[in-house]
């Protein structure tokens, strides 16, 4: 009984916490927005901004530069051997 009693109490808290959490969390966001909006930003979560080239995209996401290794070393390959 004193376990069952725990657990609700626990349980019981996690759902204040995390409602408390959306509550505040979200009028947070809508103020992170404003100010992205002042700066001609898109909002959060409205997807990232797609790069005009591909080298743009090398320089500013590191895993971008990491995934494209193997093509430019086989494009790399290609033209030594030519």
């Amino acid at each position: 009984m004193i376990r069952n009693l725990v657990g609700g109490s626990l349980l019981l808290a996690l759902v204040a916490v995390t409602g408390w959490q959306l509550a505040y969390g979200s009028r947070d966001l809508a103020r992170y927005n404003k100010m992205r909006e002042m700066s001609d930003e898109p909002p959060l979560g409205a997807g990232e901004h797609k790069h005009e080239t591909n080298s743009a995209a090398r320089t500013t996401n590191p895993f971008t530069m990491l995934l494209s290794l193997p093509s430019d070393l086989g494009r790399y390959l290609k033209l030594k051997s030519m």
